[in-house]
Formats: structure tokens, C-alpha cells, sequence
């Protein structure tokens, strides 16, 4: 685990007393304070990293929702002008029929 040895302890349960005790344990927090520091040092990049991808994130899904409402605009503009196309067929073939039958009675060319 990561606090392991820090009760003075080291291998099968024997108690280590070299020296000064309190220089070695001195040592052993200005390291941990060192290693602390890196730490918050890359949270704080991480968390910049994290704050511009939440900002990109957001923009991408503004762009999508316009784009997604912009694709509905255009399947409405689509579905009208075939509406007004299909209207037109019909006028044309009821225009040819008409144009058919006064033909045949012999009142056209």
C-alpha cells in the first residue's frame, strides 16, 4: 500500500533505528511533500486540459444541435417542394386529359 513503512517498520515486521531518526523521517517528508507537489502540479494541468475540453465539448454540441435543426429545415423544404411537384404531376396529367378528350370530340388541332 501507499503508506507502508511510514510507522518505521521495514520487511517482516523488525524496526529499523539508523542514526538521527528524526533526519531520516525529515527526509522521507520533504520527498513526500516534493512528490505532493508534482502531483498537484499535474492536477492542475489536467484539470485545464479538462475545463478547454468541457468548453469544446460544449461548442461541438451547440454546432450539433443547430446542425441537426438545420437538417430538419432541409427535410421540410424537401417534403414541400415534393408536395408541390407531386401537385403540379397531377395538375399536368388532368391538363393532358382534358386536352385529350376535347381532341377527340375535335375541337383542338
Amino acid at each position: 500500500m501507499w503508506f507502508e513503512g511510514i510507522s518505521g517498520q521495514a520487511g517482516l515486521g523488525r524496526i529499523v533505528r539508523v542514526g538521527n531518526p528524526t533526519e531520516g523521517l525529515a527526509e522521507r517528508l520533504t520527498s513526500a511533500e516534493r512528490e505532493a507537489n508534482r502531483h498537484e502540479h499535474d492536477m492542475s494541468e489536467f484539470e485545464r486540459e479538462r475545463i478547454d475540453l468541457e468548453h469544446r465539448v460544449n461548442r461541438m454540441e451547440a454546432e450539433l444541435e443547430n446542425l441537426r435543426q438545420r437538417r430538419l429545415e432541409a427535410y421540410a423544404r424537401w417534403w414541400n417542394a415534393r408536395d408541390d411537384r407531386d401537385r403540379a404531376l397531377h395538375l399536368c396529367r388532368r391538363l393532358r386529359r382534358r386536352i385529350d378528350r376535347l381532341r377527340r370530340r375535335g375541337g383542338g388541332a
